[in-house]
């Protein structure tokens, strides 16, 4: 067995941290209540995923139920994952959400130690030191520390922490289920998930503008089947922690298209932030290619 990653995990890691990056600019085409977008992102990426995934699901079947309550944790981790970093940017500003979503590869290194012995390395923390102080100084400037951000910046913390829980418990299930069989399961535990709180709230279930649906759509093809599935994929090959850290150049990529696409200014603390956020990247690309592969997890077409 090659102790090397095989090139296309990179390759799709870094398209899917693309996709991902732009949930929040998706976000704005629609008006729907964060709960609507979640439920039906997952719903709907779930769908799409069926065609990768459905020769693979009777491997659920295998599970032991520890490993059957580790999806249903998943996907509701997930679920609250989302529908928080929705409320908490509604109830903060953008900047203080996404200052204490960075702490995520911190918590999620620190739980991955914990759980699965995964040693934070000197490149990995580098890496990690970067890219937080790289988001910290892009959103130093529009930071409000008010007690009126206290219940969004609560949230965004939550929001990390579930994100973790969705990590871990994918990085274990990865080695018994192949790609296309995790994300079809755990998209559709979520987006049941959210659908039954979106019901509990009263909230309708199809009646949405056309604007809407084009919003749902797009925020399952792109940020959740591209960006969240490119997520579990690497972790049948790498450490939670690494790629957690690789999370990181979210806010960058997200700022540069909204900067072309909404025309939102690009200052210098941002692209100094950016700058930082950079070098965390090259950090964690030195790191990786150090890293050697992980044990085999079950051959689909989902796999290269």
């Amino acid at each position: 067995m090659t102790d090397k990653i095989p090139r296309f995990v990179f390759i799709f890691l870094a398209i899917g941290l693309v996709a991902a990056s732009q949930s929040g600019n998706l976000i704005r085409i629609g008006d729907a209540h964060p709960t609507a977008i979640a439920a039906w992102r997952l719903l709907l990426a779930s769908i799409l995923m069926l065609p990768f995934g459905w020769k693979s699901l009777g491997q659920i079947r295998r599970l032991s139920a520890r490993d059957l309550g580790l999806l249903v944790l998943a996907g509701l981790a997930l679920a609250g994952h989302l529908i928080t970093w929705i409320a908490a940017v509604q109830h903060t500003s953008v900047a203080n959400a996404a200052v204490f979503f960075a702490v995520n590869p911190v918590i999620t290194a620190s739980a991955a130690y914990l759980v699965f012995g995964e040693r934070v390395s000197p490149r990995l923390a580098i890496a990690v030191a970067l890219g937080v102080g790289g988001v910290a100084v892009i959103g130093l400037h529009d930071l409000d520390v008010s007690p009126r951000s206290l219940a969004g910046d609560g949230l965004s913390l939550l929001c990390s922490v579930l994100f973790t829980v969705y990590f871990l418990a994918g990085k274990r299930l990865r080695s018994r289920l192949d790609s296309g069989a995790y994300v079809c399961a755990v998209y559709g535990v979520a987006g049941m998930a959210s659908m039954a709180a979106l019901v509990a709230l009263g909230g309708p279930i199809v009646d949405y503008s056309a604007r809407n649906w084009v919003c749902f759509g797009l925020m399952a093809l792109v940020p959740t089947m591209i960006g969240h599935t490119a997520f579990n994929h690497a972790l049948r090959y790498l450490d939670a922690s690494r790629v957690s850290a690789a999370t990181l150049s979210e806010p960058a990529m997200a700022g540069l298209v909204a900067w072309w696409a909404w025309g939102e200014p690009l200052t210098g603390a941002t692209l100094a932030g950016y700058l930082l956020i950079s070098a965390s990247v090259l950090a964690l690309v030195f790191d990786l290619k150090r890293k050697p592969l992980a044990s085999p997890a079950p051959q689909s077409a989902m796999q290269s």
